[in-house]
């Protein structure tokens, strides 16, 4: 049985979505508070969605870096080769649910606004 765990954050960089919108992946960063020496403890998770109409509609259209959002999903190990030849593990998690907070188009129209 998976567990679900529920990160919120903001993108990393603009989400990548395949052209057939089947699968999308971006990264979030969370911030977690501050650490002993009064740094900003940032944690980053790579997300993926395989949910083509979650993808179409909301990812693509929607979302680009600096948005805010809320996921829950599980972590899935996924293994590969690296370029070196050697065996690597990366941990992904898999969206089972993604809400917006902050939409690309509403901040980019609040900067407009700031900048005018």
């Amino acid at each position: 049985m998976m567990q679900n765990v529920v990160f919120m954050g903001r993108l990393a960089a603009d989400p990548q979505v395949t052209e057939d919108f089947a699968k999308a992946v971006f990264r979030l960063l969370e911030n977690r508070g501050k650490d002993a020496e009064g740094k900003e403890r940032i944690v980053g998770v790579n997300c993926v969605s395989w949910a083509k109409g979650l993808n179409e509609r909301v990812i693509a259209k929607g979302l680009a870096s600096g948005c805010e959002v809320v996921v829950v999903g599980a972590f899935v190990d996924n293994a590969y080769e690296a370029r070196d030849g050697s065996k690597r593990a990366a941990k992904e998690l898999v969206i089972r649910s993604l809400t917006v907070l902050d939409w690309a188009g509403e901040r980019t129209a609040a900067e407009m606004t700031r900048a005018a």
